[in-house]
């Protein structure tokens, strides 16, 4: 039980890493992902707004789904009528680190993708 307490200083540390930071992932968003969600991340006619994921979802920011996209767990499944996500497989190297997930699993993802969903969660709306 101890041990569990000396490492939540730690994890900590790796979640506000300044790789896996929304500043980080503002960034990749803007090499990867603005040609299609746009600078605003509000979307078009064919692909989503990224600010309103958690309105989308009913309220909590839906991590595991936003990942799922992200690191190409659901890869082939249409993202947003009928236009499915690029792969951007760069994206997919480097560092990899665990993160929590809301259901109390985790997962070993790439940093790149941990601060693209940190930036994304850091857009949501509250609604309109």
């Amino acid at each position: 039980m101890m041990r569990m307490f000396a490492l939540a200083p730690l994890l900590a540390l790796v979640a506000c890493s300044p790789t896996t930071s929304p500043q980080a992932g503002r960034g990749l968003f803007d090499q990867n992902c603005v040609q299609c969600h746009g600078k605003d991340a509000r979307g078009g006619d064919t692909v989503p707004d990224l600010t309103g994921l958690a309105l989308r979802a009913g309220g909590p920011y839906p991590q595991s789904m936003v990942l799922d996209k992200l690191d190409g767990y659901a890869r082939g499944q249409a993202a947003y009528a009928g236009v499915e996500m690029p792969q951007f497989g760069y994206l997919l190297t480097g560092p990899l680190m665990r993160v929590e997930l809301p259901d109390g699993m985790s997962r070993e993802m790439p940093e790149k993708i941990v601060a693209l969903d940190s930036y994304l969660r850091s857009i949501q709306r509250a609604g309109d």
